[in-house]
């Protein structure tokens, strides 16, 4: 009984779901290329060792797939799939003192095809599929908190285009410029200053202080980013706005079973977009995430990473984790996740030659 409602309620609330279209899809991989940078700025820290993410999202109902062009509406599915991973030569914690050198790879192919596939696509009459790759090398001391980085990133959307980039980090402050050719695309800033457990700070007044990140994408272009610590690292209330004017872009409330943020997160978020006739609309929404799984309805961050999506379900098959020592955690985490080892005293047998001195 409980699933036929939790069906009804779906079908229900997706009778108004929205349909891709080519410019939206065209439109997204620039959107997706500034993600994996900013993902990437935020994975890789000097106190960290490791992090690996996967993601293939799925659409439960076929309705929601349906590309919309000039020629009327086509039947297919709707793809995001992404894969990245950055390793150093110390996350298997061997000779950690040092400096620290890491490889980075991470790719995301995303777009619309007439057939569900999972390795080679279909490339039916309508398919659209981008592909973006982003390529970095790193080295780190984790005593001094710094860390230097660079690499390249290539998209092959609308057409092929080749970026560079460098990352600089010093303790709480990381700051990334991304290039084409000579020109400066945008520089993209991180202020942590939120103390965490994980980057060996101790808890104090200091873990409510917030977290910013400023995007400059032109003089007078700024984006900005602020996460706040509401109540034992578990509670945060998140925001992203444009500067210049003040025109607000986007806030949630997520709350975490745990502050390595690996076990459950719950999320309610609201959004204010741009419709196709230039008129504002506000649209709310909320997710789950379980360590393997996202459910989510109408959340902001799929507005801005699954092709402008709005008013539909959308199940994501995940895996993300970090490493730094013998902790692990999400993304942005505050403290490692909890780990419980019961050891057990081995007894050691006694010699005959000690039993006969205890006679």
């Amino acid at each position: 009984m409980v699933i036929i409602i939790a069906l009804l309620i779906i079908c229900g609330v997706n009778a108004f779901a929205w349909n891709p279209t080519p410019k939206i899809i065209e439109e997204q991989a620039a959107q997706t290329a500034f993600a994996q940078l900013t993902d990437f700025q935020s994975a890789a820290r000097p106190e960290y060792d490791a992090y690996i993410t996967a993601g293939i999202i799925y659409l439960p109902l076929p309705s929601q797939s349906e590309l919309s062009t000039e020629w009327g509406t086509h039947k297919g599915f709707a793809l995001r799939q992404r894969l990245g991973m950055w390793l150093t030569d110390k996350f298997d914690k061997r000779n950690s003192m040092g400096l620290k050198y890491g490889l980075a790879w991470f790719a995301e192919r995303h777009g619309w095809d007439n057939e569900d596939f999972l390795l080679v696509p279909n490339r039916g009459d309508f398919s659209q599929i981008n592909q973006i790759h982003t390529f970095a090398l790193t080295v780190a001391d984790s005593l001094n908190q710094w860390m230097l980085g660079g690499g390249a990133q290539y998209l092959n959307a609308w057409e092929e285009t080749l970026r560079w980039w460098l990352l600089g980090t010093w303790n709480r402050f990381s700051i990334m410029p991304v290039f084409h050719k000579s020109d400066l695309q945008f520089l993209n800033m991180q202020l942590y200053l939120q103390a965490r457990q994980l980057r060996g700070n101790k808890d104090s007044w200091q873990t409510y202080l917030p977290d910013l990140e400023f995007t400059f994408y032109s003089e007078d272009s700024l984006r900005m980013f602020i996460s706040q610590n509401i109540f034992k690292q578990r509670f945060y209330l998140e925001g992203s706005f444009w500067a210049h004017n003040g025109d607000f872009d986007w806030a949630a409330f997520k709350y975490y079973l745990d502050p390595s943020r690996l076990i459950l997160a719950l999320e309610a978020t609201v959004a204010k977009k741009a419709r196709e006739n230039g008129k504002d609309k506000i649209y709310f929404g909320g997710g789950i995430t379980l360590p393997f799984l996202r459910v989510a309805y109408n959340h902001a961050d799929d507005f801005d990473s699954f092709f402008k999506s709005r008013g539909l379900w959308i199940v994501e098959l995940r895996f993300a984790i970090g490493t730094a020592g013998d902790s692990f955690f999400a993304l942005e985490a505050s403290k490692p996740a909890p780990s419980e080892i019961s050891r057990t005293p081995v007894k050691k047998q006694e010699s005959n030659l000690e039993k006969d001195n205890g006679q």
